[in-house]
């Protein structure tokens, strides 16, 4: 899939997602019902694959959430929360999808 529409579908997510519990290494977003059905289009394991530093993906529909594993030497912990906060404040999408595509991997895994 193109890394460009892997980062807009990840800042969609993001615009309905909230952080329901964060830890340095994980991340557990509470999404809405409309971004946990675009949470399903959304292939997780291309962000293990596309994204350095992230470690695992997975979706949890009972719970309504998306928990990601990352290493925090690679992606900065408050990467989450410019990401969730971009909602807030549309003007920020254009960095934080620069910022996304500087964790691009350059041959993928």
């Amino acid at each position: 899939m193109n890394p460009n529409l892997i980062i807009d579908r990840l800042i969609e997510l993001s615009a309905d997602s909230s952080i329901a519990h964060h830890i340095p290494g994980r991340v557990r977003l509470k999404v809405t019902f409309s971004a946990l059905l675009r949470a399903r289009d959304l292939d997780l394991t291309e962000l293990v694959d596309l994204f350095s530093g992230i470690l695992e993906a997975r979706v949890n529909p009972a719970a309504r959430s998306v928990v990601i594993g990352y290493d925090p030497a690679t992606i900065a912990p408050a990467l989450w929360e410019r990401l969730v906060d971009g909602k807030a404040d549309p003007g920020k999408t254009k960095s934080m999808r620069e910022e996304l595509q500087k964790l691009i991997q350059p041959t993928g895994r």
